[in-house]
């Protein structure tokens, strides 16, 4: 089994057409496509494409303004004896 990454565009009409050379000559294959759309540079998929429940954000954003996360200091550790 080969495995090749290849990228494509997808064109206004839905299709995607890729030329893969793939070393084999005259040979039947099975072939495995998996889409996976890029997110471009810049862009964000909206909350509810990244898995996120409706109106999540707005309903949590601000939540915890009166009662903040406070960041205690680490607890004293003692010194203890090198070992040899």
């Amino acid at each position: 089994m080969v495995t090749i990454s290849a990228r494509g565009h997808v064109t206004r009409d839905g299709t995607l057409d890729l030329r893969v050379p793939t070393g084999l000559s005259e040979t039947d294959v099975e072939v495995l496509l998996v889409l996976e759309p890029l997110v471009s540079r810049g862009a964000q998929p909206a909350p509810a494409e990244a898995g996120w429940p409706e109106g999540y954000f707005e309903r949590t954003f601000g939540s915890l303004r009166d009662n903040p996360i406070a960041c205690e200091p680490p607890p004293h550790i003692e010194a203890r004896q090198e070992l040899r």
